[in-house]
């Protein structure tokens, strides 16, 4: 099997996103890594918003939710 042709593997993160004055939104973000989760929201994120990863999800739930690498998903 040559390296190409494997995929890295990919966590479902879940982000925190807070801004002043407003509550937290969650989503969900399928990515290698925690940096590449955020990074990915901090592509879409405005100015003066804190970004933290606050836990994961199952394959399963995944799988039901249809996610796909780099998609961004309130949840």
């Amino acid at each position: 099997m040559s390296a190409k042709g494997k995929k890295g593997k990919r966590h479902a993160y879940l982000v925190a996103v807070a801004q002043r004055r407003e509550t937290a939104r969650i989503y969900a973000v399928l990515a290698a890594t925690e940096v590449e989760a955020l990074a990915a929201l901090g592509d879409h994120a405005a100015e003066n918003v804190r970004l933290q990863v606050v836990g994961s999800l199952s394959r399963d739930m995944v799988r039901r939710l249809k996610l796909k690498p780099g998609e961004l998903r309130l949840v």
